[in-house]
Order: structure tokens, then C-alpha cells, then sequence
């Protein structure tokens, strides 16, 4: 299993989100989020911008998917397009269920 955490612009939410909804994607958690990186043209400035943070748990097979996912639908080729985190997820629960691992994520 893997935990997937996704920075991106706002206005590419609802492309990313489709694409992984064909995926079947059972979840995913958004959050509005600010920051600079690369972009940022003054350094002294330390111009905050508006991002999404997108995380969600996947098993293993769909990882692979869900990155290619995010890349088709947020790469633009510039500085700000984001980033991306596969981080190994060692458990996880569906606590209405009790349900574990691939079963509390599909």
C-alpha cells in the first residue's frame, strides 16, 4: 500500500479528480494549501501561492496508475506545475468496518 500526496494548481483539480475516478479512486482528501518554490521570481519575497494538496491511499498495483494520472493532468511545462509523494503506507483501517489494508482502501 502507498499513502500518494499531490501538490498542484487549483484550476487542475477537476481534471485531476476525473481522471482518477476513472481509476477507481475510493478517496481522497483535498486541501487548500499555499507555497512557493521555483516560481517565486524575488527570493526575498517569499510570494506565498495557492496550491491544492491532493493525498490519498492506494494499494501497490494502482500507484503507478494514479502517478500517471496526476502527471497527464497537471503537467504544463512551467514552474508551479507540482509535485508528487509515494510514501509506503505500513497499515491502514476502515474504522466503520474493522476492515484492513487493500481491503479498507478499495
Amino acid at each position: 500500500m502507498k499513502k500518494i500526496e499531490c501538490i498542484v494548481r487549483p484550476e487542475k483539480l477537476k481534471e485531476l479528480t476525473d481522471e482518477l475516478l476513472l481509476l477507481g479512486i475510493a478517496g481522497l482528501t483535498v486541501t487548500e494549501v499555499k507555497g512557493f518554490g521555483r516560481e517565486v521570481t524575488r527570493p526575498q519575497n517569499y510570494l506565498f501561492l495557492p496550491k491544492t494538496k491532493i493525498e490519498m491511499y492506494v494499494t501497490d498495483a494502482q500507484a503507478q496508475e494514479v502517478v500517471n494520472a496526476v502527471i497527464k493532468s497537471c503537467r504544463d511545462e512551467q514552474f508551479g506545475s507540482g509535485k508528487i509523494a509515494i510514501m509506503p503506507l505500513e497499515d491502514c483501517v476502515r474504522v466503520r468496518t474493522g476492515e484492513r489494508n487493500d481491503a479498507a482502501i478499495l
